[in-house]
């Protein structure tokens, strides 16, 4: 992890700030947890927001994640960026590549981000356009991502699975190889407006897609396929090492590590929680260090202690470390925090209760992967 950095009379400050800058969109993406499309009412000002950056600085942010809806689409983007960089903190963007200026790639590269993620559901172009709900956006997301390379910009790839598009994980794996491209692979959740729950992933589904993850990376190096699961994808499996950036699941990080920012300045621990139950505060009331320090702030898991834990998670001997898994997912499929069904090690203890104790114990050594060399791609020091 990147070692924590103290701020005078605070605690350590967030590694990145994920910052919704706009929920202004171009596209209408079926599995949208914010159902993006038009701005928030009370969208930032391009005054507050070059405070808030400001803000961010004195909290001890190592770096910001700006994304929206579209971010590209709101007219002072860049100056907002400009600014990330010149106050020290790394930046990085995630925009769904169908906004093409004449000087977005220049400009882009000009500020030397960690990393531009762009948004990839298919190898298919019809079905990316089908799940981005605007015909001719793969064709633009595959041009973005031309561009961003020739640029020699440190491109990323979100691919976000769900029963739609789970067989298109081979073939983007064939798209993306020998690119050097960082690939990131989610999960859909069920909290946009656009989406039917009956498209998220059933239980074997998701151990299928964290499988997929662990044959990629024993079959290529980083060097070749830079691959990792997002913070949602299973955890303490006895047979696939963890599938994130790093060796270990240390529980969920919204409010320890990370936060998140609304385009209205509403504060939460992580920007896939979208429930306004989590909100912490809104930097019109107070300022982002001052939510960030708050006594008793981002409860769930900075005060998380076994007693929490849900049914499904308190006899676990993971339980004090992994907080119960994804915080999102445990909400989206139980209704409370601490209690994520879609753990690797109970599917595992389900679908192979014969072959737990020897088997899967054997296979887990044989793992291979260097997670020092994965986060070099991740981290925008490709070489």
């Amino acid at each position: 992890m990147v070692p924590e950095k103290e701020i005078a009379g605070g605690r350590p400050g967030p590694a990145c700030v994920v910052w919704e800058l706009t929920l202004a969109c171009n596209l209408k993406c079926l599995h949208c947890g914010s159902t993006a499309g038009g701005r928030r009412a009370a969208e930032l000002s391009p005054a507050e927001a070059l405070a808030l950056c400001e803000d961010f600085k004195r909290a001890g942010a190592r770096g910001v994640a700006l994304m929206g809806g579209e971010p590209l689409l709101r007219k002072d983007f860049f100056g907002i960026a400009a600014k990330v960089r010149e106050l020290g903190m790394e930046l990085s963007v995630i925009t769904n590549g169908t906004v093409h200026g004449e000087e977005v790639f220049s400009r882009l590269a000009a500020l030397k981000p960690r990393a531009v993620a762009v948004s990839l559901d298919a190898a298919d172009p019809a079905l990316h356009d089908r799940i981005r709900g605007v015909p001719g956006s793969f064709q633009k997301t595959r041009l973005f991502m031309e561009r961003c390379l020739a640029a020699g910009l440190p491109l990323s790839v979100i691919t976000t699975v769900h029963k739609l598009n789970i067989k298109e994980l081979p073939a983007l794996r064939d798209l993306l190889k020998g690119r050097g491209i960082a690939w990131q692979v989610q999960t859909a959740g069920g909290e946009g407006g656009r989406f039917s729950r009956e498209l998220l992933l059933d239980r074997e589904e998701f151990y299928s897609v964290g499988m997929f993850v662990e044959a990629c990376r024993r079959e290529y190096p980083p060097e070749e396929l830079p691959v990792i699961g997002a913070h949602d994808l299973g955890y303490h499996s006895l047979l696939l090492k963890n599938v994130s950036l790093y060796e270990k699941w240390e529980g969920c990080q919204a409010g320890v590590s990370v936060a998140g920012v609304r385009s209205d300045g509403g504060v939460l621990g992580c920007l896939a929680i979208n429930d306004d139950r989590f909100l912490e505060g809104n930097v019109r009331e107070k300022s982002f260090t001052e939510i960030w320090n708050a006594a008793g702030g981002f409860a769930y898991t900075r005060g998380f202690t076994r007693a929490q834990a849900g049914p499904g998670c308190s006899d676990c001997g993971h339980a004090e470390s992994c907080r119960g898994g994804c915080s999102e997912m445990s909400l989206m499929k139980t209704g409370r925090l601490h209690n994520d069904p879609y753990c690797f090690a109970r599917i595992e203890q389900e679908l192979f209760p014969e072959e737990l104790p020897g088997t899967l114990r054997r296979l887990a050594g044989r793992a291979a992967g260097s997670f020092a060399r994965l986060g070099l791609f991740f981290s925008g020091k490709r070489g």
